[in-house]
């Protein structure tokens, strides 16, 4: 099942470059950190001026906390339409939504229930949903870069619950125990 979601993943990202060349709204983006790994590259189709959706894979390498890992990702984000124009050639977006799954693939990470749990028992662990913020820096009419801050579906759950434990050991409301931030640029082709 696994790597039938991949090659799905891959089908669909030809179909958006293929959509996305003639309109001129495909697009590749690289990322580094906010959940992504350390290196995370995608490809990407904008839509209806407002709307993106994108598939990645990512790498993450052996620490001490944690195996090698690769991440594989199918996004969406929603742009906002605030503008500010910081100098002539540069506009900044302050405003980019969006939430997307991240698969992990690593030995210790399961898609599929092992055997030796009843059915319902645990969910995927290798399954996560994110939720993202982005401030967008347009540096020409192609290429922007962009700040990314990312909430994993269970660090806001836990936050839900417990905002008294983060409030007292986080700065900015507790926030800062369970956002990721990273840095990325983006390209239209």
């Amino acid at each position: 099942m696994f790597r039938d979601s991949i090659a799905l993943i891959v089908l669909l990202g030809v179909v958006f470059i293929a959509n996305g060349a003639q309109a001129n709204q495909a697009y590749w983006d690289v990322q580094s950190g906010s959940l992504m790994g350390l290196a995370h590259g995608s490809l990407g189709y904008s839509f209806n001026d407002a709307h993106d959706v994108s598939i990645g894979i990512g790498y993450v390498p052996d620490l001490d906390n944690h195996r090698e890992m690769t991440l594989y990702s199918v996004r969406y984000q929603y742009q906002g339409d605030t503008v500010f124009n910081v100098i002539p050639s540069v506009a900044w977006q302050p405003f980019r939504f969006g939430f997307g799954v991240l698969i992990a693939g690593h030995d210790d990470l399961f898609v599929e229930l092992p055997d030796q749990y009843p059915d319902g028992y645990y969910t995927p662990t290798a399954v996560r949903l994110v939720f993202n913020y982005q401030s967008v820096f347009k540096l020409t009419d192609t290429t922007e870069a962009y700040f990314d801050i990312s909430i994993l579906d269970v660090g806001l759950l836990t936050y839900v619950r417990e905002p008294e434990f983060f409030q007292d050991n986080y700065e900015f409301f507790g926030l800062e125990g369970i956002t990721n931030w990273g840095f990325g640029v983006r390209h239209q082709f």
